[in-house]
């Protein structure tokens, strides 16, 4: 199965447990945000926090996984052709960040975004898990202070992921279209990704 995912928007699938999941940037220099949820139980969700606390990286390398709030391998990452940069400690872009920086009351936004996926899909979602922004390029420095980077995927670079349970996946085209310290991290607008599900 294959779902395209539009610039400034999400979309929500299930995801049968043993699936290989691959996130793939259709254009080049795009972010995603990916949502991950136990299909069984939606308080069970991906939580960062344990993820680096039990592989003690702040990212998984290939055949580490991902961690739920239970402990529990969601996703174990098999393949990256891109560059490899992806971080785990943003939350998603909402309305109020882009009020902040004076780009409307209405911007698209991946917060939003995932809760209209959600909705799409038939799922009552009240609240949102941190996601893993997929070829975001913002490494800490030394200082403890974050680089902003523009994304450093090419088109048709991308991740696979098993699914080690049965899972509800969000995936959001990020509508960064902003500068930030004068970088564009999405190259300055949002664009295309693509879901590949087999």
């Amino acid at each position: 199965m294959e779902i395209l995912v539009p610039g400034y928007a999400g979309r929500a699938v299930m995801v049968p447990v043993g699936s290989t999941l691959k996130v793939v940037d259709v254009e080049g220099c795009q972010i995603g945000d990916l949502f991950v949820l136990a299909a069984s139980d939606l308080d069970e969700r991906l939580s960062p926090g344990v993820t680096r606390l039990i592989n003690f990286t702040p990212f998984p390398h290939l055949g580490e996984s991902f961690y739920s709030n239970r402990r529990r391998s969601l996703l174990t990452l098999l393949e990256d052709t891109s560059p490899g940069l992806h971080d785990m400690t943003f939350a998603p872009c909402d309305a109020e960040l882009y009020r902040t920086f004076n780009a409307g009351d209405e911007h698209p936004n991946c917060r939003d975004n995932y809760f209209r996926a959600m909705a799409a899909l038939g799922v009552a979602a009240h609240s949102h898990p941190d996601p893993i922004n997929v070829f975001q390029n913002t490494p800490v420095n030394l200082n403890g202070s974050y680089t902003i980077g523009a994304a450093l995927s090419r088109p048709g670079d991308y991740i696979a992921l098993r699914a080690n349970i049965d899972l509800i996946i969000a995936l959001t085209a990020c509508s960064v279209d902003i500068p930030f310290e004068g970088i564009q991290p999405n190259g300055g607008r949002s664009t295309s990704l693509r879901l590949e599900i087999s």
